[in-house]
């Protein structure tokens, strides 16, 4: 029986040649060539996030038509077909249809593998009303319905349907319109995309970056009103939101404009972001920029994403910008990880990171003590219930006085001390204690943080578990005057 049992295992096992992976869809083994890997993050994007069941899709489907235009038969192939639920594999009941290019060498305009050379010939000829192209960078959706006078429109729209839904749908829900979970690696995609075309658009080559965050943090803002407006008893509207077809006009774009500028002004006052901002910071993006980013990263849901999703995306854009260009170089988020499960930290672990950078490693450490912290919350939930409750308010206000007293993080970058606040800020509201200094100078050095540690520190141990730690010694400086204190480790 042993015997019978692992012949029939050793047939079922796949071995994977040098460039090869395995079809998420049709569990085949296919060749990991740049548009390969595209689709496989479209198949992942179309079951996780929009619903649709991999049993309801076909990859390298061909779809026959007549051609009004050209009055003839035609037979193109899509990458990836979405059929009516529960209905046969045919062009009649063909919903939603993917293109992927072959690499991001093709752009969206090419003459025969654009958007408008792949999409259009099947959306004017056929019952299919939706389609999106993608390169592996960009990401374009597609509509088409009937004019007055019966000829065919393709419209570019921000988003299509889900399952289940109609534009419609979309349309009306506006500021009602629940964001998606990312899938994969849907939000790292959308931050490289959205920094791009900042840096492309709109003439912000030194800034694309910060720009970006600004918009990131009105999200993050606008998401967490819904537990302040809970707590104070109103009825919570978002106001980070862009309609499906609201970009496409300048009326459309000047009212996400003022929507999405009136937001940061809010966000610099509260108490969550005012030490993150000077107060004076602005947009400085084009109407229809600003539009075109917030439409991309309305979709989503930060708080619903899990911190790797949301450090990766993060970090991936800071690397971009800020470190490598200084020879400087994230460590790996999967040792960082191990290091964090080693040290297994809790709410009475005081953790610094002396070169913080982003603030990768202290906001793993944040994710680890939170779901220990909502594991003594809720003693009571399975795993499932459990993760429901990683950001309910309740916990959230655990993590951010966790954070604020027992986390600390240096450097000696001024861009990446700012950086890290707004990484710590999007993983738990806890940044007070980044700082600005050379770690290998301290107590000494002349960078503006150094004389606020030791008083930070102290608050930390009088209001923690080790309030017996000797934090003691004094500096002063000629006049007697005391400058800080350092750790007596005697």
């Amino acid at each position: 029986m042993a015997s019978s049992e692992s012949n029939i295992a050793s047939q079922n096992e796949i071995v994977l040649g040098e460039n090869e992976m395995v079809c998420s869809l049709t569990n085949k083994v296919v060749k990991a060539t740049d548009k390969e890997m595209t689709l496989q993050s479209m198949i992942a994007m179309m079951t996780e996030e929009y619903g649709f069941a991999q049993e309801d899709m076909e990859r390298d489907f061909k779809v026959k038509y007549e051609d009004a235009n050209e009055d003839k038969s035609k037979t193109q192939k899509v990458d990836l077909a979405i059929f009516n639920p529960g209905h046969a594999h045919d062009v009649d009941e063909l919903i939603r249809f993917i293109i992927v290019a072959k690499d991001a060498k093709v752009k969206p305009n090419d003459k025969k593998a654009g958007v408008e050379a792949t999409t259009e010939g099947i959306l004017s000829s056929t019952d299919c009303d939706f389609a999106c192209w993608t390169n592996g960078e960009d990401l374009q959706y597609v509509y088409s319905y009937e004019d007055d006078f019966g000829q065919v429109t393709c419209e570019a729209i921000s988003d299509f349907p889900a399952e289940g839904q109609t534009l419609e749908d979309l349309e009306a829900q506006g500021e009602r319109a629940m964001p998606r979970k990312p899938a994969n690696e849907s939000l790292v995609k959308t931050f490289k995309r959205c920094h791009d075309y900042i840096y492309a658009n709109e003439g912000k080559v030194k800034t694309a970056f910060w720009e970006l965050l600004n918009l990131i943090f009105c999200k993050l803002y606008d998401e967490k009103r819904r537990f302040s407006d809970a707590k104070a008893g109103i009825s919570y509207r978002r106001r980070f939101w862009v309609g499906v077809k609201e970009q496409n006009t300048t009326e459309g774009q000047a009212a996400v404009a003022e929507r999405i500028k009136g937001i940061f002004e809010d966000l610099k006052e509260s108490n969550v972001f005012k030490d993150v901002f000077d107060g004076n910071e602005q947009i400085m993006l084009s109407d229809r920029g600003l539009a075109f980013v917030a439409s991309e990263i309305a979709k989503y849901s930060f708080l619903d994403a899990t911190v790797d999703v949301k450090g990766t995306a993060y970090e991936t854009i800071v690397s971009n910008t800020l470190k490598q260009a200084q020879g400087q170089f994230f460590t790996p988020r999967n040792v960082i990880k191990c290091m964090v499960e080693m040290l297994d930290p809790d709410q009475n672990c005081r953790v610094l990171d002396p070169a913080c950078g982003s603030g990768g490693f202290l906001v793993m450490v944040l994710d680890h003590v939170r779901r220990k912290i909502a594991k003594n919350l809720y003693p009571d939930l399975d795993e499932v219930r459990l993760e429901a409750k990683y950001n309910s308010p309740e916990v959230d206000d655990a993590v951010r006085e966790y954070a604020e007293k027992m986390i600390f993080g240096f450097d000696f970058d001024t861009d990446l001390k700012k950086a890290a606040r707004m990484n710590m800020v999007m993983a738990g509201d806890g940044h007070s204690n980044i700082y600005n200094i050379n770690s290998l100078d301290y107590p000494f050095g002349s960078m503006p943080d150094v004389p606020a540690i030791a008083e930070a520190v102290n608050d930390s141990i009088k209001h923690s578990a080790d309030k017996d730690f000797h934090f003691e010694i004094l500096l002063s400086d000629k006049t007697g005057k005391i400058l800080f204190s350092v750790c007596n480790l005697l």
